[in-house]
C-alpha cells in the first residue's frame, strides 16, 4: 500500500517511494513475485534499494522495510528485526560482489 500526501491510497505487490523510486520500481517489476515467499522478496527488495542508490550523488540512506501478508495477518508492519538484518546483509554482500566483478574487468 502507498498513501500519497493527499491521502490517496494504492495497492501494489511491491512499491518504492523516495528519490530513486522509478529505478527501484523498474527493478521490482522484474521479480517473479508469484514464485517467491515474502521473506525472499524482502531480501530481493533490499538488494534493489542498495543497487539503485548512487553513493556519489545521493546522501547516506537508512533502509526501511515493511510488509503486509500472511505473516502479519494482513496488517501493515515493519519487517521483524532478524529478517531485516538478514535482508540488509544480503543486499550489502550482493552490492560488494557486483563491485568486485566491475573492478575485475
Amino acid at each position: 500500500m502507498e498513501i500519497d500526501p493527499a491521502g490517496a491510497t494504492r495497492g501494489y505487490y511491491g512499491c518504492a517511494v523516495g528519490k530513486g523510486r522509478q529505478n527501484a520500481k523498474t527493478e521490482i517489476e522484474k521479480l517473479d513475485m508469484s514464485k517467491m515467499t515474502c521473506r525472499e522478496l524482502v531480501r530481493e527488495v533490499a538488494k534493489v534499494v542498495y543497487s539503485v542508490h548512487d553513493e556519489v550523488k545521493d546522501k547516506h540512506f537508512e533502509l526501511e522495510l515493511s510488509w503486509i501478508g500472511k505473516e502479519t495477518n494482513g496488517q501493515h508492519q515493519l519487517v521483524p528485526k532478524e529478517i531485516y538484518e538478514e535482508a540488509k546483509k544480503y543486499a550489502e554482500e550482493s552490492l560488494n560482489d557486483s563491485d568486485d566483478e566491475d573492478t575485475d574487468m
